[in-house]
Parts: structure tokens; sequence; C-alpha cells
């Protein structure tokens, strides 16, 4: 990508990570004990089923990506691609879910709200000092029950 302006944040993340392909295992193998415990067959089976998906995101080595310059925010997945200049950019606001999973919505100057993949979203801390950096406002939610 070729975006004017230094580079502050350039996050990306693969589907071959350590992490997700243990992730990967961890799901065999527990299905391989549960069937060798004698469990009905379709227990094993539903825990491999599960699996499938990030198994072909790590076959086909997915990558998603999101770069913050000085200029731009940008980011890249599978599915979906995106830019948008800072000077459009108002604030962006963080919510924690309730599974503590935290997204990310990008409140534009006209009062649209762009909201990025959560895929994308790098470590809150890491993107909170970028935009620090860039200037652009930013503001945190946690979930709240009532």
């Amino acid at each position: 990508m070729a975006d004017s302006g230094a580079v502050l944040l350039d996050h990306r993340i693969s589907a071959r990570r350590p992490r997700a392909l243990l992730a990967i295992a961890a799901f065999w193998v527990c299905a391989g004990g549960l069937w060798v415990a004698g469990v009905i067959w379709w227990v094993p089976a539903f825990l491999c089923c599960v699996t499938i998906p990030a198994l072909l995101e790590a076959l086909r080595n997915d990558v998603v990506r999101l770069t913050l310059s000085r200029d731009v925010l940008s980011w890249v997945t599978t599915r979906h691609r995106g830019k948008v200049p800072l000077t459009e950019v108002a604030y962006v606001r963080f919510d924690t879910r309730m599974d503590f999973a935290v997204t990310a919505r990008l409140h534009l100057v006209g009062g649209t709200v762009q909201r990025l993949p959560i895929e994308v979203v790098p470590p809150y801390r890491q993107f909170c000092d970028a935009l620090d950096v860039a200037g652009v406002r930013h503001e945190r939610h946690h979930f709240r029950l009532f």
C-alpha cells in the first residue's frame, strides 16, 4: 500500500501463527481422546468440524493487516478492505464486548460510522498509542448489563 506519511502502526496477523495452530491441534487431540474413550462418534466429529474454518484459513495462510500512517488508516482482510483519510475521522470508539473482545468503530466527520473488522483490530494499548501519535481522538466504553 502506497500511503503517504510515516507508518505509525503496521499490524499483521497470520492464520498460521503458533497460537492458532495449537488451538486447532488441541481440539483434534481432545476429539481423539474422546473417541478412544468410547464416546458416541458424533461428539468427536463435531469437535473436528468446529475447527474446519480455522484449518482452511491456515492452509490458505490468510493474513489480515491494519496500517496507520500519519494520513491514512487502511485495513485488508480476506473479505474486507478499506481506507479512510485521518482528516475524515472525528474519533475512534472502542467497545469491550461481554466476551472481552474489543471492537473499534470510526466515527467520521460527516456523521457516519465505519466499523473495523474485529480480526484487524490491534491490541488496545498499541492502537491507542499510535492514534495518540497521529492526533486522533479515541474513547473506550466497557459493556454494561443495564
